[in-house]
């Protein structure tokens, strides 16, 4: 990776039989599933600049993507920045179809959407961002509490209320797509578990039992029932107009992206059936949150 910052590199492994790295800071710790915000404070306390960038060890970065990163701090009020997040060009349809609808880090859509400026942001992902030491220490790190995710989002809520948070689209990074609806629903499972994670801690108040409402699938399905009864609609009907409904919002909120993008044809096609186990599994994820969590 060319750039002209001098850096370092912190790995830190959970894994009860540690193999030092040569030429990075190599930081394991034992298997004992202390959660993300554990690992990610350690990488934290590890290093030793005062900018601290994370990226998924999973992620493809090219020449420029450090300097491109960076430079929004040349302005001392920005205290984060997001790069953006894009999958390599042979991913299948439905890992297009994830990047499209903004999963991870806001997609290949955040991208498009921004047209090449920076922009305000209050929404920053560990997947590819970077922060000013100085504002993680003073927001008191990665909430140890939220060990199935949910503290990039904490963190990036209460760094981005002190100071300038912006998004740099192009310090971009390619990152492998799940490309499955198995992987899709464990991974929003996960992510449904963590919303409630963040609900629990009290820390952002507009993440709250309304906000899980409002997102929740299954409440939309049952105000679109009562609706469809008050108007004497058969059972039978219900159903299938809802998904009707349902698939023409996700082709209208996302056709102009997909348009766009290099994604074929056929994930235009399966986008709503993409963004339903999304969106299920998330519920399946909150249930899981509250009752069991």
């Amino acid at each position: 990776m060319r750039t002209r910052h001098e850096f370092e590199i912190v790995v830190v492994e959970e894994t009860d039989n540690p193999y030092p790295i040569e030429g990075v800071t190599y930081i394991p710790h034992p298997v004992k599933n202390f959660g993300f915000p554990y690992a990610r404070n350690l990488s934290v306390a590890g290093s030793t600049g005062g900018i601290i960038v994370f990226v998924d060890d999973d992620c493809r970065i090219n020449d420029g993507w450090l300097d491109n990163l960076l430079r929004p701090f040349e302005d001392a009020s920005v205290m984060g920045v997001q790069g953006g997040v894009t999958v390599p060009g042979d991913t299948n349809a439905i890992g297009w179809v994830e990047s499209i609808l903004g999963f991870p880090g806001g997609g290949i859509g955040r991208i498009i959407k921004a047209r090449g400026e920076q922009r305000s942001t209050i929404e920053i992902s560990t997947l590819n961002c970077a922060y000013r030491r100085s504002v993680i220490e003073a927001v008191g790190g990665f909430d140890h509490r939220l060990k199935t995710g949910g503290e990039d989002y904490l963190l990036a809520k209460k760094a981005c209320s002190d100071g300038k948070c912006v998004f740099a689209p192009d310090a971009v990074v390619e990152h492998r797509a799940r490309g499955s609806l198995r992987e899709i629903w464990r991974w929003f499972l996960r992510r449904g578990r963590a919303e409630i994670g963040v609900v629990h801690t009290g820390e952002y108040a507009e993440a709250n039992w309304f906000s899980v409402l409002r997102g929740s699938l299954t409440v939309k399905f049952g105000l679109f029932s009562s609706l469809c009864l008050a108007l004497s609609m058969r059972w039978l009907i219900t159903i299938p107009a809802f998904f009707l409904l349902y698939s023409l919002v996700q082709y209208l909120r996302n056709h102009s992206v997909w348009k766009k993008s290099n994604a074929p044809l056929r994930s235009l096609l399966l986008l709503p059936l993409v963004k339903f186990i999304m969106d299920a599994a998330m519920d399946a994820g909150r249930l899981r949150g509250i009752f069991h969590d």
